[in-house]
């Protein structure tokens, strides 16, 4: 593999999606992987860069199989264009042959093909929500970002209030219940579909909420033991699943925000705001790969218009456009929050609630939904038959 593939192959493979993985590559071709895997046993897969053509490939593929374990996987990459040689590695067991100049995208996406289980449920989207610091509304933008997913596409909704201490969901859907976050990943050898129907509260026709205990004595390690069970059954049923995450920078809130298949970083347009959103950022872009990018909003916009930074100055800094700015809005946002409503159920007009849904359009990874327009001809026969029973 020459240095320029090494670093796409890195690239490719540092995506969050391998961040359980252990990944090694090595400068080097055919000779250089024999000789390494003579002495060590062979991984679950080999990645391989030819620069051979036709018989002479096939001829080193052979030479690798006598040095490989049983059961390991093989994906090459060469420049012969040749349907008869892919045709032919696939029959001698290749997982996958790459062509030409390869991006990271495409390794990952093959890797990912090999692993897959083509039998498995459809695993519903994550998304994760962390303010850069306390009090910057990652809570409520999540809240509602959750409304907006559920009201756009009409399908279920799970949100998972995971501040365990000092958890606002249940608050903000105006929803109490006995079965909490803490209950439910007390046991998790007991977890299957039909507990978990007992824990999820209905919000409304679309969103489901698992309520933090907001207990002060409730033990953090519980989320460390525990989420990923909770979480596969939780993506298992619903479409969205929507992830309150605690400011706070634990190990198991770091795998959180790498796992996610989307993540949103909230920040506040000060100072403090800008160099605590920029560390978070720059961290989990680097942790995330370039194929998962890490989305930005700000909040509270006008707060202090004299000594407020420019989003201007947030993406001077750091190098990407926040994705949404949300304006600052206390009567709107106080209103929701005291009658247990979303931001667009209070006022659906109000520039909040228009980039709220712009938000939750962008992490649904979707396109919006199409709104079926009557046609004049059925609006004209609605008033026919209006006037008709008038009559």
């Amino acid at each position: 593999m020459t240095e320029a593939s090494k670093t796409t192959v890195e690239s490719g493979l540092g995506d969050r999606k391998m961040s359980r993985s252990n990944v090694e590559a090595r400068v080097g071709g055919i000779e250089a992987a024999i000789a390494h895997y003579q002495d060590n046993a062979t991984p679950q897969l080999i990645l391989l860069e030819t620069a051979a053509d036709g018989e002479e490939m096939l001829n080193e593929l052979e030479r690798l199989a006598d040095v490989c374990d049983a059961g390991t996987n093989v994906l090459m990459m060469g420049h012969s264009n040749d349907i008869t040689l892919y045709r032919e590695l696939l029959r001698r067991g290749v997982a996958e042959y790459l062509v030409g100049e390869v991006a990271p995208r495409q390794i990952l996406d093959a890797v990912s093909a090999i692993f897959e289980d083509p039998d498995a449920q459809p695993m519903g989207r994550s998304i994760a929500f962390m303010g850069s610091r306390g009090g910057s509304g990652s809570s409520s933008i999540s809240h509602n970002v959750a409304w907006h997913l559920g009201q756009e596409f009409g399908e279920e909704v799970s949100v998972i209030d995971l501040d365990i201490t000092f958890g606002t969901a249940a608050l903000s859907f105006n929803v109490e219940s006995q079965q909490t976050l803490e209950q439910a990943l007390a046991d998790p050898s007991r977890l299957d579909d039909q507990l978990l129907e007992r824990f999820l509260i209905e919000c409304d026709e679309n969103v489901r909420l698992l309520a933090s205990p907001s207990n002060l004595d409730a033990e953090e390690r519980l989320m460390a033991d525990s989420l990923d069970r909770l979480l596969e059954l939780v993506r298992r049923r619903s479409s969205f699943v929507v992830l309150d995450v605690p400011h706070r920078w634990a190990p198991w809130v770091q795998q959180i925000l790498l796992d996610s298949d989307e993540t949103v970083v909230v920040g506040v347009l000060d100072l403090s705001g800008l160099r605590d959103t920029k560390n978070l950022v720059d961290r989990l872009r680097q942790q995330r790969g370039a194929t998962s990018p890490v989305r930005m909003v700000l909040n509270h916009q006008g707060v202090s218009k004299k000594t407020e930074l420019s989003p201007k100055d947030f993406e001077n800094a750091m190098d990407m456009k926040p994705d949404v700015i949300i304006p600052h809005a206390p009567s709107v946002f106080g209103a929701a929050l005291n009658n247990g409503q979303m931001i667009g159920e209070v006022n659906s007009k109000h520039k909040s609630a228009e980039s709220l849904r712009e938000l939750a359009l962008i992490v649904s990874g979707r396109q919006p939904q199409q709104k079926a327009k009557k046609s004049l001809l059925g609006q004209l026969g609605l008033q026919s038959k209006a006037k008709a029973k008038a009559k």
